[in-house]
């Protein structure tokens, strides 16, 4: 999902880039932000190549992944902020009467760019919640999770002592003596010194 969206922000970028230029000889900060952080998110498919073909790569491991898409997450952030920022310097929206229809175009693309950032920035945000979550959960019982890959972490507890768990019976030290229960013919039970009625 973040490389279709990656391939919608960069091709939107490049056309407003391409039409600045022409029209008004300069380009957008915004857009040359979005093109250049969709080139870098072109990494993860890469990544994904990578570790399906190499073992132990490490472009794989776990601590490189979650800093990798820490740092595009920063830049997605950045390119919707930037992009959302700008959309301010289109007087009347996106249907004035009073600009050209290639800027009224811009502005549509603008609205499309910042859209499709923050909805990268998302499904980053998810994913990264997760598998920081997963892994930090998995290190702490003990299992080496932060040099190795996605699909080879054991993220299910490693060192766990299931004694006295549900339906393993637990008993440390010796078992007191029997107590004598009461009968069931003598209820109330009597005590001494007492004597039931007649």
């Amino acid at each position: 999902v973040v490389s279709l969206f990656s391939l919608i922000v960069l091709a939107l970028s490049a056309n407003w880039i391409s039409v600045t230029t022409t029209k008004l000889h300069l380009y957008y900060n915004y857009a040359a932000l979005g093109v250049a952080t969709s080139v870098l998110t072109f990494t993860l498919p890469v990544m994904l190549i990578i570790d399906l073909l190499r073992r132990g790569a490490f472009t794989s491991m776990i601590l490189v992944e979650l800093c990798w898409l820490g740092f595009l997450w920063v830049m997605w952030l950045a390119t919707g902020a930037l992009a959302a920022d700008n959309l301010g310097g289109f007087v009347d929206g996106c249907s004035s009467s009073f600009f050209a229809n290639w800027w009224n175009t811009g502005c549509s693309e603008t609205q499309a760019i910042t859209a499709f950032s923050f909805l990268n920035w998302i499904a980053l945000t998810g994913y990264l919640a997760l598998l920081l979550t997963m892994s930090i959960l998995a290190a702490n019982r003990g299992g080496p999770v932060w040099m190795t890959s996605v699909k080879e972490a054991n993220f299910a507890p490693v060192n766990v002592n299931m004694s006295g768990a549900m339906g393993t019976p637990e008993h440390k030290g010796q078992l007191g003596t029997p107590m004598q229960q009461p009968s069931l013919q003598s209820y109330p039970p009597q005590q001494p010194g007492y004597s039931s009625p007649a």
